[in-house]
């Protein structure tokens, strides 16, 4: 059985934009993840010898682990996106496995942003959201 196309996690990036409209590129992206969650409902009937079960309600939730840079307004900005009271859950995320073409697309809510600091390295934030409405894979 032959492979088909690997890719490495050095061509995924990360792109946002707090007011959902046109995403820009995180500066300093060191890694991301997104789980995907399908809830199930259970539709067994009385005198079943089997359980039947559907798919039902899609949600995502994931991280995003960026390297602080002052200077990138986006980078400033997602960082920034957990002191967003009232979050209407408008902020756009695009997650990209390879360049252009192979992405997850959804509006989300920053929920926590990890900080920290050790004397010598660089300074990396820790961003968790989770996914609101319709998420778009082309993968």
């Amino acid at each position: 059985m032959a492979l088909g196309t690997l890719y490495r996690g050095e061509q995924g990036s990360v792109k946002f934009d707090d007011a959902g409209s046109s995403a820009n590129e995180i500066v300093g992206t060191r890694s991301w993840s997104l789980t995907l969650d399908k809830a199930v409902l259970e539709t067994t009937a009385i005198g079943d010898s089997y359980a039947g079960n559907v798919g039902s309600i899609i949600s995502g939730s994931g991280s995003v682990e960026v390297i602080y840079t002052a200077t990138a307004s986006e980078t400033g900005a997602f960082v920034d996106h957990i002191n967003t009271a009232q979050d209407q859950g408008t902020a756009l995320f695009e997650l990209y496995l390879f360049s252009t073409t192979k992405k997850i697309v959804f509006n989300g809510v920053v929920t926590s942003a990890d900080f920290s600091a050790t004397v010598g390295e660089l300074q990396v934030v820790t961003i968790n959201f989770v996914t609101n409405g319709t998420i778009t894979t082309t993968l």
